[in-house]
């Protein structure tokens, strides 16, 4: 009878577990809309659309229709294969497979798509970055003093900070470069995060750590971290290949991320999130770069936002 209860309580201490964790595991969009021309729309359910102005990453169960004059380009992911989309049409994916449910979409043709599965390799790893832990509540986190930093970061001329987890309001920090003299970074109570610009740094690589103070003592790490800093004519070539990606965010911060630019991807993931809300199943890559970054408490407060909004739709 012991060893029942036993098992019985067992069994309910590993549901809270589960339910503790996000409420909805997402699989990776299945294909994107590019080229898009005029109006076209999307839904997550059939029922409530939005509108589609830039390139929009497409998760089974979406709907797409485009207006008289719309008009966009549909690749698919599983298969590899590229469609157009004409005016007047609605469609909707289903899992690999793409029902037309009005109007038209041409013969599929093949395309390059080795850098979307790289893109959809991360979302998948940056769905374990979700949970969110049920019994603490946004605001309600104990100061903690020991502050972490990434271990290896680029910046350039016009992305030159780095960033580190505003610990606690009354905390102030010093930053100290290639051990050199300790910088003062003053205490910031309502700051997400607090940054500073490595600007005046030579190019090439440079350790740095992040020091907290307040009345009770200090923190010092006991390994450094290290920034590089690239060249002007260097991030000149870098802009050249994300201009030729277009206005595909995710696929820009992708290869910002692959060059170690985390703090800039970050930046353009905040900044494409402010404008576009509604565009919650992809928010999962911005929760991974806050971890990356060892911005936990803005890691929580973003997967809080996205589990609240899943549960909303779904």
């Amino acid at each position: 009878m012991k060893a029942n209860q036993l098992g019985l309580g067992f069994l309910v201490s590993l549901l809270v577990l589960i339910t503790s964790s996000q409420v909805f595991a997402k699989e990776p969009p299945v294909a994107k809309l590019v080229q898009i021309e005029g109006q076209v729309e999307y839904s997550r359910n059939g029922t409530r659309w939005n509108p589609v102005r830039r390139t929009k990453y497409l998760f089974s169960g979406y709907h797409l229709k485009t207006g008289k004059d719309g008009s966009g380009m549909l690749i698919n992911q599983s298969s590899g294969m590229s469609q157009e989309l004409g005016s007047n049409s609605q469609i909707e994916i289903d899992g690999g497979k793409v029902i037309v449910i009005a109007g038209s979409l041409s013969e599929p043709q093949e395309e390059e798509t080795s850098l979307f599965q790289s893109l959809m390799n991360k979302f998948a790893k940056a769905q374990r970055y979700t949970t969110v832990r049920r019994g603490v509540n946004l605001g309600e986190e104990a100061c903690d003093n020991k502050v972490r930093t990434i271990r290896n970061v680029t910046v350039s001329p016009s992305h030159s900070d780095l960033v580190w987890r505003n610990a606690c309001p009354e905390l102030s920090y010093m930053l100290v470069i290639d051990d050199g003299a300790p910088i003062h970074v003053s205490a910031q109570s309502t700051a997400e995060m607090i940054r500073y610009s490595v600007a005046d740094s030579g190019v090439g690589e440079h350790t740095y750590r992040v020091e907290v103070y307040d009345r009770d003592g200090s923190y010092i790490p006991k390994k450094v971290s290290k920034f590089e800093v690239i060249s002007a004519a260097d991030e000149k070539e870098l802009n050249a290949v994300l201009e030729q990606i277009g206005d595909d965010i995710f696929l820009e911060t992708n290869l910002l991320e692959e060059r170690g630019m985390y703090v800039a991807a970050m930046d353009a993931y905040r900044e494409y999130f402010d404008e576009n809300p509604d565009d919650n199943d992809m928010r999962p890559l911005l929760i991974q770069s806050y971890q990356s970054l060892k911005l936990s408490n803005l890691r929580e407060r973003e997967a809080r936002l996205y589990n609240a909004a899943l549960e909303e739709d779904y």
